[in-house]
């Protein structure tokens, strides 16, 4: 119930801060999850995704990381760590690629495309 009232709350902190992004300096999924993790722990908490003060070309970070933490947050401690990023990428089927546009086109959820 707590995790949910977080999303919520992240969910209406990314519609409210929504970039546009721009692919000059586009920076990656894997570098942008680092640089959300403010602790350089290896997790993720809600926490860190709300005030990860996202740069244009990581508009979609945001909204993505609300419509999937708690989906990818396979062990239930309220922390998302890279080992549950990529098992929930490979659940999903999405590549880098897709995680990448996923970022950049500031989407929540993104189902593979067709390549």
């Amino acid at each position: 119930m707590k995790i949910n009232m977080i999303l919520a709350i992240l969910l209406a902190l990314a519609a409210g801060s929504v970039l546009a992004a721009g692919s000059a300096g586009f920076t990656g999924w894997v570098e942008t999850i680092h640089n959300a993790d403010k602790n350089g722990d290896g997790m993720l908490t809600p926490t860190e995704v709300m005030y990860y003060d996202a740069s244009a070309h990581e508009a979609g970070f945001r909204p993505f990381m609300v419509d999937h933490f708690a989906a990818w947050d396979f062990d239930s401690d309220g922390m998302v760590s890279m080992d549950e990023i990529h098992r929930g990428m490979e659940q999903a089927k999405m590549t880098d690629k897709d995680m990448d546009r996923a970022f950049f086109e500031m989407t929540g959820f993104q189902p593979p495309r067709s390549r």
